[in-house]
């Protein structure tokens, strides 16, 4: 209703503020789907022992092969854009690395699920800090302490295991 009344006056919405809803959802949405997967990783590659580390490494890199045709079929045949492999050389690099990261990941998943995953969660607190780091992004007290009581919390999963 509000929505409709802004557009009839000649108001104009800033565009920022007509996606801060996606903004907000995306992300929270993106942290419960990476959570139930990891959760489901676990189970499967840790408690259970369904798959194996080798099977669970092919069945990603499977889904991802699948992803980039898909991908290269939408670009070149969709939307008509040339695409040239060696011309992108930094997505071949991010591409690298992210495999390499799953191969880690895996083999840590599959060793013990319950240390691992809060230490693979915590990526988005360690971009806090890099952020303020590198960025000089400001930061209030309340995000300073999130950020101190996650990494207790970490070493506190890492002395109970040890326990």
């Amino acid at each position: 209703m509000e929505h409709v009344a802004l557009q009839a006056s000649s108001t104009k919405i800033d565009p920022k503020y007509q996606i801060g809803m996606m903004a907000i959802l995306f992300p929270i949405l993106y942290a419960l789907i990476d959570g139930l997967g990891t959760f489901a990783d676990g189970i499967y590659l840790d408690e259970l022992s369904l798959i194996s580390e080798d099977a669970a490494l092919l069945s990603y890199e499977f889904t991802f092969f699948a992803c980039a045709v898909l991908a290269f079929i939408y670009l070149r045949f969709v939307k008509k854009q040339r695409f040239n492999l060696f011309q992108e050389r930094v997505k071949g690099y991010a591409a690298i690395f992210e495999t390499i990261g799953q191969f880690f990941y895996v083999f840590a998943m599959s060793s013990n699920a319950i240390i691992a995953a809060p230490l693979i969660a915590s990526y988005s607190i360690f971009s806090v800090i890099l952020s303020r780091i590198f960025l000089k992004e400001r930061l209030n007290k309340a995000q300073y302490a999130v950020v101190i009581v996650v990494i207790i919390g970490i070493a506190l999963l890492g002395i109970a295991d040890e326990l």
